[in-house]
């Protein structure tokens, strides 16, 4: 196998994000996670913030959140086929690490992608986020719980997966092991399976 692109869905505070990131210093291959909103934003004409909000939609507001006349389709129909034809056109250039934003689903047919799934225990998450937000959000844990569902929704109404589940991955590793430990561990996976060993 020549190469591997990794794509790494994450639970809201996992550490997924920063994760995916030493994956790709330690490989010195690029790294697609906010950079993506604004190829999208270029390829759909939407603006940025729309982009950052789409996947907050849940599944009953996909529909109403706007409409492209021209297009006929929700705009959230429209931000996810900018999504697809980004991931995919990034993926053609080679090794990469791409967070977030269905990319598993939209390489499926690709037998070079590793799909990782981040996740940790609530507590973990919530310490983290309050690092990160400090007392800006009242609530962590309602605050992580509702993100989720949000991330959730929107994946499984554009996908024919579900978020989070094992099957939809072929890995998955817990941040509560530490994020160096799991960054360890997917390098492990990517190296073998750039050398044919589908790790499963």
């Amino acid at each position: 196998m020549a190469g591997c692109i990794i794509t790494i869905s994450r639970e809201y505070g996992s550490g997924g994000r920063i994760i995916g990131q030493k994956v790709a210093e330690r490989l010195n291959i690029p790294f697609y996670d906010r950079g993506l909103v604004e190829m999208i934003s270029e390829k759909s004409g939407l603006s940025e913030k729309f982009i950052n909000e789409a996947e907050l939609y849940r599944e009953d507001a996909i529909k109403y959140a706007g409409y492209d006349v021209s297009l006929q389709m929700p705009l959230t129909h429209v931000v996810f086929h900018a999504e697809a034809e980004v991931i995919s056109s990034l993926a053609e250039k080679g090794d990469c690490v791409i967070v977030g934003r269905c990319a598993d689903y939209v390489l499926q047919g690709r037998d070079d992608v590793l799909n990782v799934f981040v996740y940790a225990s609530i507590s973990n998450r919530i310490e983290r986020i309050t690092q990160i937000y400090g007392d800006k959000v009242k609530n962590v844990k309602a605050f992580i719980t509702r993100y989720d569902k949000d991330r959730a929704a929107y994946y499984d109404y554009y996908t024919d997966k579900k978020w989070g589940d094992m099957r939809s991955y072929h890995l998955s590793v817990n941040s509560d092991m530490g994020l160096d430990a799991c960054t360890e561990i997917i390098l492990t996976a990517y190296n073998n399976w750039k050398d044919g060993i589908q790790v499963i």
